[in-house]
């Protein structure tokens, strides 16, 4: 599945809370809303002493009078900040993010913009501080276990895990802090869907992408982070077997990027398992890898160059049984990969289907001089030959398949090779060529053979009794003649 990855970066520097910046008591003021401002300044002052218990009884008083102050004087915008301030302090931010812009849009509606920038300032210290925590644990999270869509490997990877994803709760508490200090803030919004999406949440995520989206429209980073989280739960859905779903979303994510080369690979990869799973019904399967192979093919025409697309379109048209578009994606895929032995092979396999013989032995050919030590390769390169009706080519092929196949290498091939009787065509192959690499000792209808593989020089000798019984070459010389 892709995964994604999070393009998020954030410089944020924490702004001072400073008590001494800020307005003193007014003397003509609601004595609800005197006293609350009193115990928050108080408050602030045996937080600085460290005494922590009166710190706390005094902000929860503060609270109790200044929740009564708006009640009864909704016009003192500055003590309704002061609300703000104290439920901050107890990291209450839902009610501390309310109570800020009540209070800010009361002095903004009285034109001190003083005051405005001070209470502004004061608020966004603490959404800096929730969102800088909730960005750090995040990122502790990340590194105790990078891919948290992984299942475990073991019981270690499984503690790791649980620890990444309590980091993710506390990262998420931090966030939503934040967010609930200041909601339209589109940072916050896309470090939340971030985060949702590490955690393999995309639906989620998906929301708060649009949510900031919404607020910060021309931001690319934003719009990837979209397209990745769309593209990661349409693969999930996949794994899910959901496929019926995740087709559905799928097209709809094509329809609305006709370009985008991993929407139609991820479509193509569900028509793949789909037709891997109906194994009892042939044409259903052929149905399902034709449109597997027709979106890998879209997929590649949208992104040029792509060997690995080009690769999937040939197999699955292969598998669909279109010979001939199969040739056309295994010829790209060659072209873009010229020593992919097994896209030569596979090349050669459709080749034969268009009675095309001459190219596909040209195709495997290839792939035998790129990988000649793959008895398989020799296999079907004789077939081919057979089919084609060149015979002799065919046997030296086969007999060489057959003595990597059915034969017992020898531990010292040089050895071995002294070995051969004076006098025979073995000896005088010693002679002549030196060495060989391999020598296999093989028995075929009780006839014994054995043969000796020159791989550097692209040849095999085959002798039985010492006598040469076959030959084979895939050197550039053994392709066939074009007419």
């Amino acid at each position: 599945m892709m995964t994604f990855r999070n393009r998020v970066v954030l410089a944020l520097t924490s702004l001072a809370l400073c008590a001494a910046l800020l307005p003193r008591v007014a003397e003509a003021r609601n004595p609800h809303c005197a006293g609350g401002i009193q115990y928050v300044v108080g408050g602030l002052r045996d937080k600085e002493k460290g005494n922590t218990e009166d710190y706390l009884r005094q902000m929860n008083k503060a609270i109790q009078q200044l929740e009564q102050c708006a009640a009864e004087d909704a016009e003192d915008s500055e003590a309704i900040c002061y609300l703000g301030w104290a439920y901050a302090e107890l990291d209450s931010a839902g009610p501390s993010g309310k109570w800020f812009d009540i209070g800010i849009k009361g002095l903004e509606a009285k034109g001190d913009k003083k005051k405005v920038s001070q209470w502004t300032d004061n608020r966004n210290s603490y959404w800096v501080r929730w969102l800088n925590d909730g960005i750090g644990k995040m990122n502790a999270a990340r590194d105790v276990y990078p891919d948290f869509c992984k299942k475990p490997a073991n019981e270690a990877d499984e503690t790791l895990r649980g620890e990444a994803a309590k980091s993710y709760e506390s990262a998420e508490l931090g966030l939503m802090r934040a967010a609930a200090m200041r909601p339209a803030d589109s940072n916050t919004l896309r470090n939340l869907g971030s985060l949702y999406a590490f955690r393999c949440e995309f639906m989620k995520a998906e929301s708060k992408f649009r949510e900031a989206l919404a607020l910060a429209p021309s931001d690319t980073m934003l719009q990837q982070s979209l397209r990745s989280v769309r593209i990661n739960r349409a693969n999930q859905l996949v794994d899910e077997q959901k496929l019926d779903e995740a087709e559905s979303y799928l097209k709809e994510l094509i329809a609305a990027e006709p370009a985008s080369a991993d929407h139609a690979m991820s479509l193509a990869d569900l028509y793949f398992k789909r037709a891997q799973a109906l194994k009892d019904n042939e044409e259903g399967r052929k149905a399902q890898f034709k449109l597997a192979a027709d979106n890998y093919a879209r997929a590649s025409g949208n992104r040029k160059g792509d060997a690995d697309l080009t690769f999937n379109a040939a197999l699955a048209y292969q598998f669909a049984s279109d010979y001939p578009k199969a040739v056309e994606y295994w010829e790209a895929t060659s072209r873009l990969r010229p020593n992919d032995h097994e896209a030569l092979s596979s090349l050669g396999a459709c080749l034969v289907e268009v009675k095309r013989c001459d190219d596909a032995a040209v195709a495997v050919l290839k792939a035998v001089q790129l990988k000649p030590d793959l008895k398989n390769l020799h296999r079907q390169l004789g077939a081919i030959y057979s089919k084609c009706g060149n015979n002799a080519r065919a046997t030296e092929h086969l007999m060489l398949y057959l003595a990597m196949d059915k034969g017992v290498a020898a531990a010292d091939p040089a050895a071995a090779a002294k070995a051969a009787p004076a006098g025979t065509t073995a000896a005088k192959t010693l002679s002549t060529d030196g060495a060989p690499e391999k020598v296999f000792a093989w028995q075929q209808d009780s006839q014994k053979y054995e043969t000796w593989v020159y791989f550097a020089k692209q040849t095999a000798f085959t002798f039985g009794g010492g006598q040469l019984v076959s030959k084979a070459s895939w050197g550039v010389s053994a392709a066939p003649k074009k007419n």
